[in-house]
């Protein structure tokens, strides 16, 4: 057989390994091109995804997305997730949905925070299940829930109903992941508490400073 017969056979080899790329660098479909829009927030090398926004309606489902390509294409499907945050927080629900994402994983995942974690960012740092890191100079916030409150008496009440639940919920849960139990959480973030690396290290909101 000639190397003229063969051309063929190399480029149908070709043409499969750049379908194969295509996966990640040229998807179709809504959810691959949303994948595509943000590819630029996950590194497949060293297994780290971002949160450096303010979390809103859709951070969720973003945030779902990147993450299973992530688990799909990394090389090292064994290793832990490296969580970059960088982000002032935001909405209550869509951050219950991250932490519980995250249990729900096989893998352990290393939560970092460079730069802030203020409000729902702050919590969803405490709740890594993996190493939970921040650089020296990073900032950490915890506060109450936020609320403005309009409408008939009775939807006012069961909306604070439902604040004080949540808030209950979460002073749990810091109680679980640190060395302070949930009174003292309940009394500390009554207003904005900022609090440095060491702090941090020391109440048992972070592992680590890097």
């Amino acid at each position: 057989m000639s190397m003229y017969e063969d051309k063929p056979k190399e480029a149908q080899k070709q043409q499969e390994q750049l379908q194969d790329q295509a996966v990640i660098t040229k998807p179709t479909g809504d959810y691959e091109a949303l994948h595509n829009q943000l590819g630029t927030q996950l590194d497949y090398e060293d297994s780290v995804i971002f949160l450096s926004d303010e979390i809103g309606e859709h951070t969720l489902t973003d945030f779902i997305i990147r993450m299973r390509s992530l688990l799909q294409h990394r090389k090292d499907k064994t290793a832990p997730i490296n969580l970059m945050i960088n982000s002032p927080g935001g909405d209550i629900y869509e951050m219950f949905g991250i932490i519980d994402y995250l249990e729900s994983l096989d893998v352990k995942v290393n939560t970092i925070c460079r730069g802030r974690a203020f409000s729902a960012a702050a919590i969803i740092l405490v709740c890594g299940t993996g190493r939970r890191m921040m650089s020296k100079r990073s900032t950490v916030m915890f506060h109450q829930s936020s609320s403005f409150l309009g409408g008939k008496m009775s939807d006012i009440t069961a909306y604070l109903d439902n604040v004080k639940s949540l808030e209950k919920t979460i002073y749990g849960m810091l109680a679980e992941k640190t060395k302070k139990d949930g009174d003292w959480w309940k009394n500390k973030m009554r207003s904005d508490m900022f609090l440095t690396s060491d702090e941090l290290l020391e109440i048992g909101v972070i592992d680590q400073i890097i």
